[in-house]
């Protein structure tokens, strides 16, 4: 029996078949049923799976009865294991984009800026009209005009890095040095240099080249790369790109590595940002596409990160691609074009989704349930014209979680499912729905053990109130030719004001627990819930990249131990153990009978293993369980465990592997009656037991 508690790798696990028992697991007692919470009946996948509270039954145990021999006829969708990826921060520029420099263009953003953003300016530096195939340039004068940018290059990694940018010099010849400086400023140390006499009254491209000295930067050490003149004639310059020269089609290749080894079958573009984005400003030339204000967020939007490279970086990590398309200021001609383009050649992009979150006042061109119901039927009309092969995402909706709150989902929702039958028309194959739950930090007046409480209920309620809602909308508006199928296209614990991080989030070990317990929800609703795309890639909870280090937050692993362990079939699975009534708490409503640990169990595809996902919800309580499996000879099992002793432990670059999966020892199948399996709190546990 396997007993080690090393950290597995960060990027890649391989422990979840390393304990072999020498008979199949024993059949175990009935616990001493209390409240039930039934299974929905629109959904027959969630019939298999019953729980029976019992808060009196000795030592808090929780018993668990697997019968693989009874499954669903809904297999689960790997796509529910999907993610997504947003123009949104340091996410693509600083994230998946290698480029080390921020608006390389030299532009201005907002109106107010003296200085293009990101960059500084020294001595005589100064913006100038008609800059390289944009508005915009430096000037650099006299013996000190200087423009800098502070950046992170990953010199743990590779110590070269290929610089290139362009110069005008409109009389005789002028030089300039780049010089890379060691810290924030221009007064640290110097760490390499360039100097440079440029000439050419039109524009004219330089190329420099730079194999930084072995110990020049630290891991993580900021640095200051300056553009100085230094004598001669003024010198413009634009268009200044770093790129090291490992960068794959200009991917940052630790991205690409902690992305393949997330397992991510389908990634999804975008959020907010595509209801402002324009996608042809996104193709074409790097020197030649627009520098922009991000239409959603702010900063920067170089359109250096558009659809091709959308597509190779989904390529490079083997993700199928999935775009959400400007229904917001863009029109059904600019998305049936984006179709074309995509599909045209070669069918690159099944799934499409209209819009996103038109719902919402902070979304560009948000609108009414009959508006968007409007839209979505001339957006469908004129995509599927365009390639009547690809798969339709309607805009749902499905974040208001309050009594209320759900009458007007269903209202929005039942709007868009109408327009879309209406004279024959083309049922959507999906509606989305993002149930986010943005905290900040503790609810007022609340401690951070009834905030964690109110969370980890938040996937019971979808499991037992929401789904099921949504479920029987679509049952009453299709009939019995039912096409569409629920898809959260976001979802997860979002950022949610000034003290989100004292609570429950998304880079911390709560983050991870949540996760399991919502793609447990997800699961037991495979014949409804058949694509999902967690929140996110680079923001929300995934992968990081702070000061040019790639790490991994908590909620990676558990993304990453569900799609490694791939599921495939659902068996009935019947519990009863210790629960709680959670009451309604800020915008987050009731749920009861909450089960303390929660479970799914499935086969693989091929049948040859039985996987159970536990997850011991309790804040500060070990809950023993003991398993009784039916209907499965297996002889071997392990189990991998995510959890650590603080529920907000965090990873950071420094400390890249704080939670982490790790192997842990179950008993032998002939000690296992009587031996429970212990699992710690706020632990997520995945057992394989396999023929």
């Amino acid at each position: 029996m396997n007993t080690s508690k090393d950290s597995i790798s960060p990027f890649l696990l391989s422990t979840i078949l390393s304990i072999a028992l020498s008979s199949p697991l024993l059949a175990q007692g009935t616990a001493t049923e209390s409240n039930t919470t039934s299974a929905p009946p629109v959904s027959a996948t969630r019939q298999l799976f019953n729980y029976h509270r019992d808060d009196a039954t000795a030592g808090h145990i929780t018993n668990i009865q697997i019968n693989a021999a009874h499954t669903a006829t809904a297999p689960v969708q790997q796509n529910v294991f999907g993610n997504f990826l947003e123009h949104l921060g340091g996410v693509v520029y600083e994230g998946v984009w290698a480029e080390v420099l921020l608006n390389p263009n030299l532009e201005r953003i907002e109106p107010q800026e003296t200085a293009p953003q990101s960059w500084d300016f020294n001595g005589a530096a100064t913006w100038q009209d008609n800059g390289y195939l944009s508005p915009r340039c430096v000037r650099l004068s006299g013996t000190d005009g200087t423009l800098s940018q502070r950046v992170f290059l990953p010199t743990h990694r590779i110590r070269n890095y290929s610089f290139s940018f362009y110069t005008r010099v409109p009389n005789g010849s002028g030089q300039i040095t780049l010089v890379l400086h060691a810290g924030d400023d221009l007064s640290g140390p110097v760490v390499q240099t360039t100097a440079l006499t440029v000439t050419g009254a039109t524009w004219q491209l330089q190329k420099v080249h730079w194999s930084l000295p072995a110990r020049g930067l630290n891991k993580g050490e900021p640095a200051r790369l300056a553009i100085r003149h230094t004598g001669g004639s003024d010198v413009d310059v634009d268009q200044i790109e770093i790129f090291p020269d490992d960068a794959v089609h200009g991917l940052d290749p630790d991205v690409l590595r902690a992305a393949r080894a997330w397992h991510i079958p389908i990634l999804r573009l975008a959020g907010n940002f595509s209801s402002g984005y324009h996608w042809q400003q996104g193709v074409g030339l790097h020197v030649a596409r627009p520098t922009l204000r991000n239409p959603a967020w702010g900063g920067a939007e170089t359109n250096h990160f558009g659809t091709d490279e959308f597509l190779e970086f989904s390529r490079q990590v083997g993700a199928v691609p999935q775009i959400a398309v400007n229904a917001g200021n863009g029109t059904a001609e600019e998305a049936a074009a984006w179709v074309h383009y995509c599909n045209d050649r070669s069918f690159q992009v099944p799934i499409w989704e209209i819009g996103n979150e038109l719902y919402g006042g902070w979304q560009i061109g948000h609108t009414d349930a009959a508006g968007n119901a409007e839209r979505f039927v001339r957006f469908r009309d004129a995509m599927l014209q365009a390639d009547r092969r690809i798969k339709i995402i309607a805009t749902g909706k499905g974040d208001e979680f309050l009594p209320d709150g759900v009458g007007r989902d269903l209202a929005w929702n039942e709007a868009v499912l109408r327009a879309a039958m209406a004279n024959g028309g083309q049922i959507p194959d999906y509606i989305s729905i993002h149930p986010l739950v943005g905290l900040s930090g503790p609810f007022q007046g609340t401690s951070y053990a009834e905030t964690y409480e109110s969370a980890m209920a938040h996937p019971a309620f979808l499991d037992q109130t929401l789904l099921p809602a949504l479920a029987q909308q679509i049952i009453n508006i299709e009939g019995p030719q039912i096409r569409t199928r629920i898809a959260p296209t976001e979802w997860g614990i979002i950022i949610g004001g000034d003290r989100w991080a004292e609570g429950p989030n998304h880079d911390v070990l709560a983050g991870a627990i949540f996760n399991a317990l919502t793609l447990n929800a997800f699961l037991r609703h495979s014949d409804w819930v058949t694509l999902a795309n967690m929140t996110a890639l680079m923001h929300g909870g995934g992968i990081k990249k702070p000061n040019g280090v790639v790490m991994v937050d908590p909620q990676y692993y558990t993304q990453q131990l569900y799609a490694l362990a791939a599921p495939r079939i659902p068996v009935e699975t019947t519990w009863s153990g210790p629960g709680r009534d959670v009451p309604a708490r800020s915008f987050l409503p009731a749920a009861s009978n909450v089960p303390d640990v929660d479970v799914f169990s499935a086969l693989s595809a091929d049948r040859s293993r039985l996987t159970a996902f536990l997850v011991n919800r309790n804040l500060t309580e070990t809950r023993p369980i003991r398993l009784n499996v039916n209907g499965f000879n297996g002889h071997r099992v392990s189990a991998t465990i995510l959890t650590a002793p603080d529920i907000q432990a965090r990873n950071t670059w420094e400390h890249p592997d704080t939670v982490a999966p790790h192997a842990f020892p179950v008993p032998a199948a002939s000690t296992l009656n009587t031996t429970p399996i212990m699992l710690p709190p706020h632990s997520l546990v995945v057992l394989t037991v396999q023929h």
